[in-house]
């Protein structure tokens, strides 16, 4: 009995041998997936309505292609690029052989290699949808140390995005906004991801973008300047009241020389010919890279009008 036991296990561990010997060697096969794309297509679903069966010829091991098989009827969720898609007709759009080739991995796992597809494409539809497309405002909040502040405005990676839903909603919204950017204490420029506002019972066609924003340390300078006057016609004098005022400058640091000595501040004609109290605000022109804001006491001038 005991010898009977001892051939039967002999037995059975030269089979697990020669089976696992076997499963590592690689070899080839013919095997398929159900595959359902999303993608994001302008005007469309962004999940195909059905999902259809994609087969290869791939190699592998022996365990890779048993793993394969024993998950034959799942269905793999593929994100595909819309650049890949190409229209047919109505609501049906293709991708070819050879692009399917990059979403391998995706499709039959890394342990396997993809010799061939046996179709030249794979056909999707993805219904239409009503949509509009609509700017995207940052929403944040944003503190600095001292002597540091924002330069320039938010930059966001998308300025619009599409919005997906019930045509009557889509009629209401002009806007979309960010997440609330939230940063305190900054001394740097700021960089970073932020999630959108999607509104209730929509879809947008992205839910997060990057954005920046510019961070300098500056110095500030102070300095009196007097006000000209700008576009006056012939004939025609313009008295602004006082003809002197102070300018604050804020330059990125450090500094050198006197960057502001080609700016100049003045009155515009044009906009004290359409004003009804004579009062005209201060502007400048010809203003350094290096300036990041400038603050002027009075903002602005009394002006009277005479002939000459």
């Amino acid at each position: 009995m005991k010898r009977s036991v001892s051939i039967l296990l002999a037995l059975l561990a030269s089979l697990f041998i020669w089976l696992v010997a076997n499963l590592s060697e690689t070899t080839s096969d013919i095997v398929s997936v159900r595959v359902l794309a999303h993608s994001n297509l302008v005007g469309h679903s962004n999940v195909s309505g059905e999902s259809v069966t994609v087969t290869a010829a791939v190699s592998g091991s022996g365990f890779s292609l048993l793993k394969l098989a024993l998950s034959s009827k799942r269905t793999v969720n593929l994100n595909v690029d819309p650049a890949d898609l190409v229209h047919r007709d109505g609501d049906f759009y293709a991708i070819s052989d050879n692009s399917l080739f990059k979403y391998a991995s995706e499709l039959f796992g890394p342990s396997v290699s993809v010799k061939s597809f046996l179709s030249h494409s794979l056909i999707f539809r993805f219904l239409q949808e009503s949509y509009k497309r609509l700017p995207v405002y940052p929403v944040s909040f944003i503190t600095c140390q001292d002597q540091y502040m924002l330069y320039g405005e938010m930059s966001l990676s998308q300025d619009s995005v599409y919005v997906y839903g019930d045509p009557v909603r889509l009629e209401s919204l002009d806007k979309i906004l960010t997440r609330q950017i939230v940063h305190k204490d900054v001394n740097h420029s700021l960089h970073g991801v932020v999630a959108l506002e999607t509104p209730a019972g929509m879809r947008l066609s992205q839910n997060e973008i990057t954005y920046s924003q510019n961070v300098s340390r500056f110095v500030e300078y102070s300095t009196l300047v007097n006000v000209g006057v700008k576009n006056l016609p012939a004939g025609k004098q313009l008295t602004v009241f006082p003809s002197v005022a102070k300018v604050t400058y804020r330059f990125i640091f450090p500094i050198s020389g006197a960057p502001a000595q080609n700016t100049s501040f003045y009155i515009d004609y044009q906009e004290f010919s359409t004003s009804l109290t004579g009062k005209c605000m201060i502007r400048a022109e010809n203003l350094p890279d290096v300036a990041l804001d400038w603050e002027c006491s009075p903002q602005f001038c009394d002006c009277v009008e005479t002939s000459e």
